[in-house]
């Protein structure tokens, strides 16, 4: 066989040009092999409970109309009404409900308007 001269390179063969290729190209691990599971489910531990908060708020304001506001305001006052006929007068807040007559008559114009009790 013939050897090469020492001040001239011999070009690879084929095969031996892709057996190094393939050497210098290793197969990278994924991104998420690498990650232990614990990482993964942070996120998840994070962004479910904000999500459920944020679908219960959309469902609350979507919910909430003037006429359940006015029912809610309007049960309120009778319940205010209520508790201050029963102390003396001059323990009392205000002074707008003097008697039960006024609470009772609260009471009946909200089952009027509503058709249901307070």
């Amino acid at each position: 066989m013939h050897k090469p001269a020492r001040g001239h390179n011999r070009l690879p063969s084929p095969h031996q040009a892709t057996m190094a290729n393939a050497h210098e190209r290793e197969p990278q691990p994924a991104a998420t092999e690498t990650q232990p599971a614990g990482t993964r489910l942070v996120p998840w531990l994070i962004g479910l409970p904000v999500a459920f908060f944020a679908v219960l708020m959309l469902a609350g304001s979507l919910l909430s109309t003037p006429e359940s506001e006015a029912r809610w305001v309007e049960r309120e006052t009778i319940k205010v009404c209520q508790k201050e006929v029963t102390r003396p007068a001059a323990e009392r807040k205000t002074q707008r409900f003097e008697s039960q007559q006024d609470c009772d008559r609260l009471e009946f114009e909200f089952k009027a308007r509503y058709g249901e009790n307070p």
